[in-house]
């Protein structure tokens, strides 16, 4: 009888051992399927964030923002169109990244470029055109604008690489209009 009783309470720590093995498998295999998952979802913000890109360098983006940029360093003044369409962009990306769809990051490495000064020269021109149908007229400029730079890009070495220099808003506002 006593042997019985052995191999029972064997059965039950034998039993108790693969239940945890079990269990930490199980744990483990959850952990991994998640960190796959967000992965995939970074992925697919960057994606996102680069197709805003691909709309943003679009020909008709290109000359409304070639004219508010001209607008902004203190040029001729905008015509509301083109002010809109620009505006436009920078709400909807804002909107984007809010919801988890954009990489902010990202975005911020693109798009604050030509935020900013967009926001200095032509910030008091936007807030005075918010209308009570329209609170929020250029909020995402004035939000992009409002963010800190991006971080220097830091290579495996450890060193800090040379960030690309963002170009001037001179620079921005004098791109050839062969390209519209």
């Amino acid at each position: 009888m006593s042997e019985r009783m052995n191999i029972a309470s064997w059965s039950s720590v034998i039993g108790t051992w693969v239940g945890i093995g079990a269990a930490a498998f199980g744990g483990y295999t959850a952990l991994q399927t998640y960190n796959e998952e967000v992965a995939k979802m970074e992925d697919a913000r960057v994606v996102q964030t680069f197709s805003f890109l691909e709309m943003f360098n679009s020909s008709q983006r290109l000359q409304s923002r070639q004219l508010v940029m001209a607008a902004a360093n203190g040029g001729e003044p905008i015509a509301g169109h083109d002010l809109w369409v620009t505006l436009d962009f920078f709400d909807a990306l804002q909107i984007c990244v809010e919801r988890g769809l954009c990489d902010q990051e990202l975005a911020v490495q693109l798009f604050q470029p030509y935020a900013a000064p967009i926001w200095n020269g032509l910030g008091d021109e936007i807030t005075a055109g918010r209308t009570e149908s329209d609170p929020n007229m250029g909020g995402g400029v004035e939000w992009l604008a409002s963010l800190p730079p991006p971080t220097p890009f830091v290579a495996e070495s450890g060193e800090a690489a040379a960030p690309e220099q963002a170009p001037a808003a001179e620079e921005i506002s004098a791109e050839p209009e062969a390209a519209q």
